[in-house]
């Protein structure tokens, strides 16, 4: 049994299990996010998950400087990165791989790698970009 519920459970299951998986109507066509049992688009109940590679644009970004909830694995200050998922549009947060603190462009491409970060209960999947 999955420790993952609710519609985006799919999601999640498949970082864990090193994948991108994304939600799109197999009525129209629209990707569907944040993940929903229903379109928003056309209503139908036909939601498939389709695997995406992990490359990305940066949609914007941040970098934080000072420490809070689930950000105790990360060395400070770290940058976050809103990517725009290529061929969907669906945009992920996830962290930059930033060791110089190079201000990320807006824009800029980017490829993507699943890691982990701790949590009160366990480890939770996340999205590591990298610069292409």
């Amino acid at each position: 049994m999955s420790r993952f519920d609710g519609p985006d459970a799919p999601y999640w299951e498949a970082l864990e299990d090193g994948r991108l998986m994304l939600p799109r109507c197999s009525a129209c066509q629209t990707w569907i996010w944040p993940a929903a049992h229903r379109c928003g688009a056309c209503h139908a109940d036909d939601v498939q998950w389709v695997e995406m590679p992990l490359e990305a644009t940066v949609f914007t970004w941040t970098r934080t400087w000072h420490r809070f909830g689930l950000t105790e694995d990360f060395e400070l200050p770290f940058t976050t990165v809103l990517a725009e998922i290529a061929h969907c549009g669906i945009r992920l947060l996830g962290n930059l791989e930033d060791p110089d603190r190079v201000d990320p462009e807006i824009g800029q491409r980017l490829t993507g790698t699943i890691g982990s970060t701790r949590t009160p209960d366990g480890e939770l999947p996340v999205i590591n970009w990298s610069r292409v």
